[in-house]
């Protein structure tokens, strides 16, 4: 097994879209966001025997609390792969960027089961549970969109439920509902 930087959107995106458990946070377009932050990135990929099995997203973060390297919801592996051994070749790859890019840190929130085998699994590769702090996966969340808009609301906290109405009076939000395909290409 081996690391290498992945350059084509086309490679990743096939291997991304194949994936069950993955979230944007680990996507191309993801990568390209955290660059126009300013952030610098790293794409990268575990092969094995020129077979692509995992992939993640690596971001440079320089905060008050130190410079880090930061996978979100990440690594993405295929799940005919050993996590163990993908986790290690991954995190040997993240010393040496650590050290090099001067990283006080490595932050990885892995989209893994909790359970013994992975709280075990990640102990064990000296990761240490820590708190999260605000970023854009912890607001949010999948919803069910086949109820009534009524009893979407009905069933949300009641501080989420005043804030979409209070963002439904802002006269800058425009709320539209179609159902032609075209429209998504809104947020591609």
């Amino acid at each position: 097994m081996e690391v290498r930087e992945i350059k084509n959107k086309n490679i990743w995106d096939r291997f991304f879209s194949n994936q069950i458990n993955k979230t944007f946070l680990q996507s191309w377009d993801w990568g390209d966001f955290n660059l126009k932050r300013g952030n610098k990135i790293w794409r990268l990929g575990v092969f094995e025997n020129d077979n692509l099995i995992s992939l993640f997203l690596v971001s440079k973060i320089k905060a008050k609390r130190g410079t880090f390297l930061l996978i979100q919801h990440g690594p993405v592996i295929n799940n005919d792969s050993s996590k163990k051994e993908v986790l290690l070749i991954i995190l040997e790859k993240l010393k040496e960027i650590g050290r090099i890019e001067g990283a006080d840190f490595i932050r990885m929130s892995p989209l893994l089961e909790r359970n013994k085998e992975n709280n075990e699994l990640m102990k064990e590769l000296c990761f240490k549970k820590s708190p999260m702090h605000a970023n854009a996966y912890e607001s949010t969340w999948r919803l069910n969109i086949e109820p009534t808009e009524e009893e979407l609301l009905k069933n949300m906290r009641k501080t989420t439920r005043y804030l979409i109405r209070q963002t439904s009076k802002n006269p800058d939000i425009v709320i539209e509902k179609s159902n032609k395909l075209d429209d998504l290409n809104i947020y591609q």
